[in-house]
């Protein structure tokens, strides 16, 4: 194990009322970088970052964050080891606006503690989110539905604004899952664009995507999983390697 290895998988294994998921799964994800994890459905993407926040526990093997290994990790405590993530199927909360929803992932609320609701240095704080926020939404192109209710936008919008809202917890670790997936094609750009960006900021991305040509685009080094991991490498050696395109990417990628 490096300091350099932002999260780091040990011989993992997960298995569900005797169907096993995965077994002696082995990868690190670097420091700053972004690590595509791919694979078919039902190879347990979903299900390691799953283990990864806490919401599972694995049945053997480790898991390392920071060095530290995220041991008897609850979900509820993640985002205290600076881990969040979005969802294969997207969560909001729908009676808030788009706005509000993101406003209300911001560590430090003005209501964190009562002592910060007298005077007036809460109103500060809370319009430096709301500029924040506003900020984050316009960047991958959601400004102009900031006002409306986050149940009432279209779903590629909502796995937008899933990413922004994970994003402004200010957790140095997200977890994406699918991000692109149900995305208007004119929209993934910006997704691009801004996940290059969070990776210049020093943030480490585990990006759960199907679409290859976002993985050989943003990805530092790619891992696929199938059983355990097939591969991983450079997207480049990875999308070329031919157990990979005979066991998952087929005819959907050719080098």
């Amino acid at each position: 194990m490096t300091s350099a290895n932002k999260l780091e998988y040990r011989e993992l294994y997960k298995h569900f009322d005797g169907l096993q998921v995965f077994a002696d799964v082995t990868f690190a994800v670097p420091a700053g970088e972004i690590t595509a994890l791919i694979g078919p459905n039902g190879a347990g993407k979903s299900t390691l970052i799953n283990l990864t926040c806490g919401v599972f526990s694995q049945d053997g093997g480790s898991i390392f964050k920071d060095g530290r290994e995220l041991r008897h990790l609850a979900a509820s405590g993640a985002l205290d080891r600076s881990l969040a993530r979005t969802f294969q199927n997207v969560r909001v909360f729908p009676t808030l606006s788009v706005l509000e929803n993101v406003m209300v992932a911001f560590p430090r609320q003005p209501g964190d503690a009562p002592w910060r609701l007298f005077g007036s240095a809460w109103k500060a704080a809370e319009e430096r989110n709301r500029v924040l926020a506003m900020a984050y939404l316009e960047r991958v192109g959601l400004g102009g539905e900031a006002q409306r209710c986050a149940g009432e936008i279209p779903f590629g919008s909502q796995k937008l604004l899933a990413l922004v809202r994970a994003t402004a917890t200010g957790a140095d670790t997200l977890l994406l899952d699918e991000t692109t997936t149900g995305l208007e094609v004119s929209r993934v750009p910006l997704v691009s664009a801004f996940l290059c960006a969070l990776r210049a900021e020093g943030r480490t991305i585990l990006l759960v995507e199907h679409n290859m040509e976002v993985v050989a685009e943003l990805a530092d080094s790619v891992v696929v999983l199938h059983g355990t991991v097939i591969a991983q490498g450079t997207p480049q050696q990875v999308l070329r390697d031919e157990a990979v395109i005979r066991d998952y990417l087929g005819r959907i990628y050719s080098a």
